[in-house]
């Protein structure tokens, strides 16, 4: 066939046909390029191409032999104990800071000497005078030793004033050992001067006190010489009691004044009655 012009027609029948020779090997282009990459990828890794490895049997546990004591397997170790979460309590509001006291400023505290008497030595002197009373044992006209009050009943008379000397000797806090020796100031009634020795005890109330009452317990020895025209000439015994009160004026001096009663038995019976004001010193 043949256009016009004189040309043959064959390039319009190759021109089709090449286009759709083009179309359908299209999707084989594709399907080929795709198994290109992935030959590709399976050659960069080794593992994507091996074949996968045969699995392996479980262990088997060996068995025990007969007759032979297999030891106990150990106790695995206990597990460690979860501690509980602590949970934190709640500040407490804060308070408000007390307020500190005044200071006060307190002198030093002076040491006191002590005013006990114990392991000291001491001398009183105490001038007295006191009031006797002489019951007789009999109805003699010497028996009082009064020419004034011949075979009376009872005598009685203002006894001689007198001086005791009083040394002493704290044993204790509480306790003085004493002697009281009594000198007659006066003659009494048969012209002889008093003569007396008293030995005891004092006992303090308060030992630490600067104003302290006491209180003694004496033996009397009555050494008065008396007239020989009466038949009791010879010596008198009794027992004595003084109670007093002491101002301690320093550790080592005190001033007291005391009253005491005074029993004699042999010679006839009789009390006496005195008092008197002293001072006291002592040592260390």
């Amino acid at each position: 066939m043949r256009k016009r012009g004189g040309r043959p027609a064959s390039h319009l029948v190759i021109l089709p046909s090449l286009v759709l020779l083009f179309t359908s090997m299209a999707p084989v282009s594709v399907m080929f390029g795709a198994g290109t990459a992935r030959a590709a990828q399976a050659g960069d890794d080794p593992a994507a191409t091996a074949p996968p490895p045969a699995s392996l049997p479980p262990p088997v546990a060996p068995q025990p032999k007969p007759g032979v004591i297999q030891p106990a397997p150990a106790a695995a170790p206990p597990a460690a104990p979860v501690p509980a979460p602590v949970i934190a309590a709640p500040a407490p509001a804060a308070e408000p800071a007390p307020q500190a006291p005044p200071i006060i400023a307190l002198s030093p505290k002076r040491l006191v000497p002590s005013l006990s008497h114990d392991m000291q030595f001491g001398l009183a002197v105490m001038p007295g005078d006191g009031y006797r009373v002489i019951v007789p044992y009999s109805r003699d006209v010497t028996d009082c030793g009064d020419h004034a009050q011949m075979a009376s009943h009872v005598c009685g008379s203002r006894a001689p004033m007198f001086l005791d000397l009083q040394p002493s000797f704290g044993v204790d806090d509480s306790w003085d050992i004493i002697v009281d020796l009594r000198l007659g100031l006066e003659k009494d009634f048969n012209t002889f001067r008093p003569f007396f020795v008293m030995p005891g005890f004092r006992y303090w109330l308060e030992s630490e006190t600067h104003v302290k009452f006491f209180t003694t317990l004496q033996f009397v020895y009555d050494g008065t010489q008396q007239q020989p025209t009466t038949k009791h000439t010879r010596s008198d015994f009794g027992a004595r009691n003084a109670n007093g009160l002491m101002i301690e004026v320093m550790r080592n001096l005190g001033v007291y004044f005391q009253f005491g009663e005074t029993l004699d038995f042999v010679r006839w019976f009789s009390i006496t009655v005195d008092g008197g004001i002293g001072v006291q010193a002592r040592m260390p």
